[in-house]
């Protein structure tokens, strides 16, 4: 229940008390955004939002983060057109120390000259990188044509010329014209007592700036253009991004639900009409969607496209077609059913996490003004019948459209062509309650069944897990996993794709298929009271699976377009080649799209060869979280499970993985380029190491806002706007790796920078206060991350499946506490040795190896020896 308060100062409190878990999301909200700006400091918004992360009064750089996540926590922001918000979740017990940081944060801030300088860089590269997204910058180029000349044209971020201008005067006024009594709301949400949060939130924000609660006016005149406008951009891609947006109101106005409900059921989910006619039935592209994009004074109903170049246009005009139907014809009730449903369940997962809920009480009070509006605006949507949906929907097809997207650079972009195919307008034709404790294990028909019943929430989360994945596919048949996968779902003896498909969205649940590398399965989430209706599609889907000829078909087109665009993701690319150097032909290298001749040869029966070998209950691991009753539950399943075959093909065993005994680089060149990405890695360890743990503490010691890399390489040096740590393990041995993304120019820099904390971890051990902050920062992680049912699920089920037992992960905590300085520095010289590194990086100019090799040799420390010497004894 929400319970409304205001301090003395009047900054309103809403706290929402949960049992379900250990945890609490404390966020500070402020109605100030980019719309608020002048344009001469476009991006202020978001730069103050960095700077506050910067120090305060009472905390040093870099203290704010390493703070909470030196006990486990999160802590993050986001700036929106109206809005700037500031969160931390983290275990209950840190409650106080959460609330005090996110109050000095909004009151206390330092500005100091030298930090906005280095913090200028790094948004100045989170600029850069927004400019290597296509759809980024088809989204900006969107809002700057649709909305030109208002606060609502100019991107959140800003631009490079205005942020540049940006100083620590600059901001520190700022701020102080804009956060202050009037402005702020705070939402906690978790395990507190109300009471007792709301003494302490007086404390603690007692001596806020006072302020007015109206905010600054935002001059806005909707334009009304008279013709299609078109903004496009070429880059080195493969397939084409389009948005086509026809302007709204506001999200207050009356109409806005009529337009939601409309939208939505046209062209969201796989079963809505756009996407059955644009992806599945003529195949002219790869993604359709039609949804709402809407802020206090303005919106847009947003068409997007994934296509093939040689498609695009025929793709948008058959597009126009469902929509122009649509308008003649009148939507289907059982459309608009669909989203209702659909948007029910939305409202009641979307409380599962305490971040997600006090999120959307942020929300709705920003925009509002009333926290709970949510459940006023969801009645607006249920009262929406099919006369207004399609009242709306022709309203919208009245007026000209704006067009913003990316095609590669040798496509010719005909305008004309695509203003036609657009078309000229048509004619007007519940409470939280407390958790359960570890799941049960039951075994029956060689089947191992994990139970933990939750009653917190009427949710239920399903994992069927059998062995097998992509790593057994052979060499002629890759891609084969993954395209059984997507297809297991797509039909079967008693429902088609589309009947599946209305069924599940109608219902807000889910029945999929996954294929991973070692495992492949079933999930299944839906709303207890819908159980009944989602068995008959699981155990169809699981027993009768048809793999369709025209579904088969339309997903290998799907992928083939999905292998020739790998590459089109800078990031993705380094990530692929940096995998094919480690892993050589060890399946772990290779990609589990397949390869073009793999997919162009595949058949319906190598779907059902596959199905016939791994979808058998030898082995099989069944894994359920939420509201269900543990013996009853199991014999349904058992009822479902006894028709599948008792046996089938085994995985194959471990392939041995040869370590690299010298410096691996390979560089690609990709142009234009905004951002190089850098990715260095080694071989590490599987689930049998036993430095496994000591990797993962170490990770930790380098991840967040407050680990070594950020504050090095991005705080201290302002190489970056991303570098993080990456650590996989898994049962042959996985990768620790190190991730930086950075602007050309500060390419050797950052490699550099790179190898000196290697270097680091090597040669002294880290001390008391790192590895406490570590173990904290790890522990308090996992538990953040265990709030989801199907979080939960899946982890018992993998850690059963690979024989760590499913209640593994309760004790991996004592473990993660037990470990020393010297465990982790011991650990780290035997897999990271920087001699015999992979190096894989994607620049926008022909690199040399020596160029590379220059850079990463920097000068050896005094303890190289007694370091080479541990490595060489681990090969």
């Amino acid at each position: 229940m929400l319970e409304r308060y205001t301090l003395k100062n009047g900054i309103p409190v809403f706290i929402v008390e949960s049992h379900a878990s250990p945890v609490v999301s404390i966020q500070a909200w402020v109605t100030r955004g980019s719309v608020h700006e002048s344009a001469k400091v476009a991006g202020i918004s978001h730069f103050l939002e960095h700077a506050l992360f910067k120090g305060t009064r009472r905390r040093k750089v870099g203290q704010v983060a390493a703070e909470i996540e030196s006990r486990g926590g999160e802590i993050n922001a986001f700036t929106s057109f109206e809005e700037t918000a500031f969160y931390c979740t983290l275990a209950s017990r840190y409650f106080k120390e959460g609330l005090d940081i996110i109050a000095d944060m909004m009151i206390n801030p330092l500005f100091d000259k030298d930090e906005m300088a280095r913090e200028r860089e790094v948004i100045i590269e989170e600029i850069k990188r927004a400019h290597d997204s296509p759809a980024k910058m088809v989204s900006m180029n969107l809002w700057q044509t649709a909305f030109p000349n208002t606060p609502y044209g100019r991107p959140v971020l800003g631009f490079e010329s205005t942020v540049r201008k940006i100083n620590h005067t600059t901001l520190k006024s700022y701020f102080n014209q804009n956060y202050h009594t009037g402005s702020m709301a705070v939402f906690i949400v978790g395990d507190i007592e109300a009471k007792k949060a709301l003494e302490l939130a007086e404390s603690k924000f007692a001596k806020a700036k006072r302020g007015p609660a109206k905010a600054p006016v935002v001059k806005f005149k909707a334009p009304t253009p008279s013709t299609v406008k078109i903004v496009a951009i070429s880059r080195d891609l493969k397939e084409c991004h389009v948005q086509i947006s026809i302007p709204t109101s506001g999200i207050a106005d009356p109409s806005i639900p009529a337009v939601d409900i409309m939208c939505s059921a046209i062209g969201s989910g796989e079963s809505s009409r756009l996407y059955q006619r644009l992806v599945k039935e003529t195949r002219l592209a790869m993604e359709a969607h039609f949804g709402l994009m809407a802020t206090s004074h303005c919106g847009m109903a947003s068409l997007h496209l994934l296509t093939a170049p040689e498609n695009m246009n025929a793709a948008v005009k058959e597009a126009f077609e469902v929509l122009h139907k649509a308008g003649r014809e009148g939507l289907d009730p059982v459309e608009i059913e669909r989203v209702k449903s659909s948007l029910e369940s939305d409202v009641i997962s979307g409380k599962e996490t305490v971040e997600g809920y006090a999120r959307r009480l942020g929300y709705y009070y920003s925009e509002f003004g009333d926290p709970e509006y949510e459940g006023k605006y969801l009645q607006s949507l249920l009262a929406i019948d099919q006369a207004r949906a399609t009242d709306a929907l022709n309203q919208l097809l009245q007026r000209r459209p704006v067009v913003s997207l990316a095609h590669p650079s040798d496509m010719k972009l005909d305008k004309k062509a695509l203003t036609a195919a657009i078309g000229a307008k048509p004619a007007k034709p519940q409470p939280i309650g407390k958790t359960s404790g570890r799941p049960e294990k039951t075994t029956g028909l060689g089947v191992t069944y994990l139970t933990k019943p939750i009653s917190t929430l009427p949710i239920i989360s399903l994992r069927l897990l059998f062995p097998g994945g992509s790593r057994e596919e052979s060499k002629d048949k890759l891609g084969q996993g993954l395209l059984f996968g997507r297809l297991w779902t797509s039909g079967t003896r008693s429902f088609n794709a589309l009947g599946i498909a209305q069924l599940l969205e109608s219902l807000g649940a889910s029945v999929h298929g996954f294929v991973g590398k070692n495992t492949c399965g079933l999930s299944v989430e839906c709303l207890a009271k819908h159980w009944k209706e989602v068995k008959p599609i699981l155990t169809e889907c699981l027993l009768h699976p048809a793999f369709p000829e025209h579904e088969f078909a339309t997903e290998k087109d799907l992928l083939l377009r999905e292998i020739l665009a790998e590459k089109d993701s800078p990031g993705q690319l380094c990530q692929h080649n940096f995998l094919t150097a480690m892993y050589g032909s060890h399946p772990y290298g290779r990609s589990p799209l397949g390869t073009k001749e793999t997919i162009s040869n595949m058949q319906i029966s190598d779907l059902k060869q596959y199905y016939k070998d791994y979808i058998h209950r030898k082995r099989l691991v069944v894994s359920s979280v939420g509201s269900l009753a543990s013996e009853p539950w199991n014999k349904e399943l058992e009822n479902i499970l006894k028709e599948l075959p008792a046996d089938g093909k085994a995985a194959h065993p471990p392939i041995p993985i040869a370590r690299s005994t010298e410096l691996k680089i390979v560089a690609e060149k990709k142009e234009p380029l905004f951002q190089s990405h850098c990715l260095v890695g080694f071989l590490a360890t599987s689930f049998q190491d036993p430095e496994r743990y000591a990797l993962k503490l170490l990770s930790s010691c380098l991840a967040g806002q407050g680990g070594r890399l950020f504050l090095e390489l991005r705080d201290k040096q302002s190489l970056a706007y991303t570098v993080a740590p990456m650590n996989s393990d898994s049962p042959e041995p996985g990768v620790f790796g190190f991730y930086i993304g950075c602007s050309p120019e500060k390419l050797d820099r950052a490699l550099s920078g790179i190898r000196t904390e290697i270097d680091k971890i090597l040669d002294k051990p880290i001390d008391s206060k790192e590895l406490d902050r570590a173990k904290e920062y790890w522990i308090g992680r996992f538990e953040l991350e265990l709030q989801r049912f199907g979080a939960q699920s899946m982890l018992y089920g993998l850690d059963e499946i690979y024989g760590l037992g499913f209640d593994h992960s309760y004790t991996v905590p004592e473990i993660i506490k037990r470990l020393t300085a010297k465990d982790i520095q011991t650990a780290a010289q035997k897999y990271l040795v920087p001699e015999r590194a992979i190096i894989s990086i994607v620049h926008n100019e022909t690199l040399s190896e020596d160029q590379v090799r220059k850079a990463w040799n920097v000068e050896r420390p005094k303890l190289v020896k007694s370091r080479e010497k541990t490595a060489s004894s681990s090969l």
